[in-house]
């Protein structure tokens, strides 16, 4: 940088990225412009030049060197401003400072701690509003907690059946290349950047964990179904801890149970036609939109789904995104997953089909089945939808199974003799399936009112409260 390009630069004038400063006398004001450019685009501080541009230069002496050193201190966080003293002339100790500042990645920066912002060619405090939204960026870009390792769940405590079928979903899809097929489960996690500095990331856990013991407390689903319209009396209460896909599944299994399904023989075809009263495609997006959209960094956080006569509310921790308002859910908008890795993952096996397009479509679902639309509410801390019934119901419905399968049947069987946890189960069938499926075979169970949890993660064995005689 000579002075020339200086000169060049100093004939446009003060703007957006260029102030002018008279001497370090104003280094205060400097270095909160210099603060202002890095919460905006950047920018350069010329000291030594008047406003109207006339360049004057400034004495240079180690004192300076040492109070640009100490204001440079002042700023947070850390940020590189880079420094340059340029000669007026040659020999002489009168030289133009230069101050120059990139866009930060590490906004809202603070000088002497305040924040500043660049409004045209103007500095000022930055307002309230704005600093929430840059903290808020800050806070789900660079320190995201999906990224962060976990150091107590390892490959071993994962569901390595789960990861293999998502991996040939994936690929069926064309959502991954084949050579994913053939890869080892280190290898895949890997890929889906759910491994990071050699240990699993949190993602990796809320994910794939299969270890109630080591899944994270706020990886919960709370079911509810209450009587009436208000929280007063429950039918149905339980909450279950595990990961996405558990939670998912375990949320099918209780809407399937709990709402009325309206059926009809249509003409000129045998079967009957089953309708639910909301659209599974809707529940279906409301479900995974809280499962991948949610803020898992509370230690407190959950989703809840409430069933009431008249409506089924979905609701999980965090607001939005701070660059998407409410009212843009009811209309094309951009896709800002809180959770990148997470939506990915789900992505890439067809839980997520379009980016940006599930509130629409909920919306476009519910007025094809005449429903009133879904409702989008926002509280503090949480995130809700609400889906209404065109008709409310009065009665609840059976939970039971019509029938069990023969496996579930077996399981039943098995359970009358001695209450067992889900491993001892597998080892009691004939032609045992793999634990996973057990496990699912025993939530339905569970909502049929067939069986019974007791005890804890540790010591948690399943007892039949309806035996299979009584079916």
């Amino acid at each position: 940088m000579d002075i020339d390009q200086l000169r060049s630069l100093i004939t446009r004038g003060e703007s957006e990225t260029v102030e002018f400063k008279t001497s370090t006398a104003q280094l205060k004001a400097a270095f909160e412009t210099l603060c202002g450019f890095l919460n905006t685009q950047g920018g350069t501080v010329l000291i030594g030049v008047k406003d109207n541009g006339e360049i004057i230069g400034q004495n240079v002496t180690d004192q300076t060197h040492q109070d640009i050193a100490r204001e440079i201190n002042k700023i947070e966080p850390y940020a590189e401003i880079k420094t340059y003293y340029v000669p007026l002339k040659k020999d002489q100790e009168i030289q133009l400072i230069v101050l120059v500042a990139t866009s930060g990645a590490n906004a809202p920066y603070f000088y002497d701690s305040r924040p500043f912002l660049r409004n045209q060619s103007t500095t000022i405090r930055m307002p309230r509003e704005r600093y929430e939204q840059l903290l808020y960026n800050r806070k789900s870009t660079v320190l995201t907690w999906e990224k962060l390792t976990n150091n107590d769940c390892t490959i071993a405590d994962l569901d390595e059946e789960r990861i293999l079928s998502t991996v040939s979903i994936a690929v069926s899809e064309q959502r991954l290349g084949h050579i994913a097929a053939r890869a080892s489960i280190q290898e895949i996690l890997e890929k889906l950047n759910l491994i990071a500095h050699d240990s699993l990331t949190n993602a990796a856990v809320i994910l794939f964990c299969k270890n109630e013991r080591k899944q994270f407390i706020q990886s919960e689903l709370r079911l509810a179904r209450f009587k009436g319209i208000h929280k007063k009396e429950f039918i149905d209460n339980k909450a279950i801890r595990g990961n996405i896909f558990d939670l998912y599944e375990h949320a099918i299994i209780f809407l399937r149970n709990h709402l009325p399904v309206a059926g009809k023989v249509e003409e000129h075809s045998p079967f009957r036609i089953d309708t639910s009263a909301i659209p599974y495609q809707v529940l279906r997006e409301a479900l995974v939109n809280a499962l991948c959209h949610r803020d898992y960094s509370s230690p407190g956080g959950a989703i809840s789904l409430a069933a009431y006569d008249d409506r089924i509310e979905i609701s999980s921790s965090g607001r939005l995104p701070a660059d998407i308002a409410l009212a843009e859910l009811t209309q094309q908008h951009t896709s800002h997953p809180r959770n990148p890795i997470i939506a990915n993952v789900l992505y890439i096996c067809r839980m997520i089909e379009r980016w940006g397009r599930g509130t629409q479509e909920m919306i476009d679902f519910c007025k094809a089945a005449g429903n009133p639309s879904p409702r989008f509410v926002e509280s503090t801390g949480s995130f809700t939808v609400i889906l209404t019934f065109k008709n409310p119901i009065h009665i609840s419905p059976s939970i039971e199974l019509p029938t069990p399968t023969p496996r579930q049947q077996e399981i039943l069987k098995v359970l009358e003799a001695l209450p067992l946890n889900s491993a001892q189960v597998v080892e009691k069938l004939a032609n045992a399936p793999s634990r996973r499926m057990v496990q699912i075979d025993l939530a339905k169970l569970e909502e049929a009112g067939f069986i019974k949890r007791e005890g804890d993660s540790r010591s948690l064995v399943w007892h039949v409260v309806k035996a299979l005689r009584e079916i």
